[in-house]
């Protein structure tokens, strides 16, 4: 279970349920201009449980307020993953023309894993639909998290479903009678195991509209534990078609802390939440009375690289409006709050920490190979578990995607770490556990820094 730290180690800017276990973000919809939070929960003790839906709401995807538990399990098993969409249209006839429902799409996990629905008339209070299953299975093993989204060129609902090694896809007019339309993998199954939480939306380039599929993977620990994958390529209305154009696995996030990400439904940019820890060490991490948080919202898109073609593209949100002062920083200054961001520029290679007084430190930076790195070894407490203080998952080299001038987000948040390379091209998501603040930042190189505090009240 989640272990006793020195301190509460609870962020400002990002997202922890109020008390006990949080993990993959569930049902991200945005409606009359409320941005729906729903998550795996287990309300009674900070390690996994029975999978309840817990639920927020924001209006700016900072600032949270916690709601009731939206879903309980029953008696066809607990909630597990899936999504919501705001059903303008009330297509599905749960709602009403004045009235639209939220209608969420959901794991039922019991002796089998089947998908069911509920609908909600407030955006609070959920009604599971009389007829569940929606979609009954009794064959598949591992046969979950299904995505909801428009399907443009059939004028109807689609959803992938993560089955196995591969993910299926369905269509529906009415979000209760589905049927399945095709299948993708296992190409490009990089994991060698399950997938998991699929996502599929359309981004617009250059060259015309693109689209995108999100599968997670619980990798092995040698392999640094659950990522996020991403595929380019083209929907046809019934299955995905990959380009095939990566040598190597992309994912949405190179740090160790990235899970199950997945994007808002009715939002006109694309925006991402994930889980920001690593099932390898999630239930051991020492937050005290809660255990879990997600990472901070994103926007995403697709940039063409002179090398690589497209590649996916994150750039945190809504924070500006909280940035209380810019300052240039000179090495060796002191840290004055645990919640800041830092935009950093420069050409050539170097080097940054941040250090407390107990001379835990972290260490960042570019070196002459041009790759980013990453070390958290000795930033905090680590032995809290076997897994997060051995090598591949508290070291890293990534090289970038791009030569030349760089400029660098970073987002910290008193245990939270993100890191966004060349415009977001490359980004990095880890949590850190400092007895106590960072206090000051050293830095070599030929860089300018500026240093912006962020006030949340």
């Amino acid at each position: 279970m989640s272990t006793q730290g020195k301190r509460t180690f609870r962020p400002a800017l990002h997202f922890t349920p109020e008390k006990m276990w949080l993990n993959d973000p569930n049902g991200l919809v945005y409606e009359n201009g409320r941005y729906h939070l729903f998550y795996q929960h287990y309300p009674n003790d900070t390690i996994w449980g029975p999978m309840h839906w817990g639920h927020a709401i924001s209006t700016d995807l900072i600032k949270w307020k916690h709601l009731p538990i939206a879903l309980y399990p029953d008696d066809l098993g607990y909630i597990f993953s899936g999504s919501a969409v705001y059903d303008k249209n009330n297509t599905s006839k749960l709602g009403s023309e004045n009235i639209p429902p939220i209608v969420a799409m959901f794991t039922h996990h019991g002796k089998y894993e089947q998908q069911s629905i509920a609908y909600s008339l407030d955006g609070i209070t959920f009604t599971k639909y009389k007829n569940n299953p929606v979609i009954p299975n009794t064959e598949i093993k591992d046969f979950r998290d299904p995505k909801v989204f428009w399907n443009p060129i059939k004028n109807c609902w689609g959803m992938v479903l993560a089955a196995g090694d591969r993910v299926h896809f369905f269509n529906s007019e009415n979000l209760i009678c589905w049927e399945k339309s095709g299948e993708f993998g296992p190409e490009g199954n990089y994991a060698r195991g399950v997938w998991e939480c699929p996502d599929l939306f359309p981004l617009e380039t250059e060259d015309g509209t693109k689209w995108i599929l999100l599968v997670s993977m619980g990798m092995p620990v040698e392999d640094r534990g659950s990522r996020t994958q991403y595929f380019i390529g083209q929907y046809d209305g019934n299955t995905f078609l990959s380009d095939h154009s990566f040598q190597q696995p992309e994912y949405i996030d190179d740090g160790f802390d990235s899970y199950a990400g997945v994007t808002y439904h009715n939002t006109e940019d694309r925006i991402l939440i994930a889980w920001g820890i690593n099932w390898q060490y999630a239930d051991k991490t020492p937050t005290n009375d809660y255990c879990g948080m997600m990472t901070f919202p994103r926007k995403l898109s697709l940039v063409k690289t002179k090398q690589y073609g497209y590649r996916l593209v994150s750039k945190p949100v809504a924070w500006a409006e909280y940035i209380t002062s810019k300052t240039l920083i000179s090495s060796e200054d002191s840290l004055q709050s645990e919640t800041f961001a830092l935009h950093i520029n420069g050409k050539d290679p170097f080097s940054m920490s941040f250090t407390n007084a107990e001379g835990q430190v972290l260490i960042f930076g570019i070196d002459e190979r041009n790759n980013i790195f990453i070390d958290r070894s000795k930033s905090g407490t680590v032995d809290f578990s076997d897994v997060f203080a051995r090598e591949k998952y508290s070291t890293l080299s990534i090289p970038r995607l791009q030569d030349g001038q760089y400029n660098i987000d970073i987002l910290f948040d008193v245990c939270s770490f993100e890191m966004f390379v060349d415009g977001g091209l490359r980004n990095f998501s880890q949590v850190v556990y400092p007895d106590s603040p960072y206090n000051k930042i050293t830095f070599t190189g030929n860089i300018s820094v500026s240093y912006h505090e962020i006030i949340v009240e």
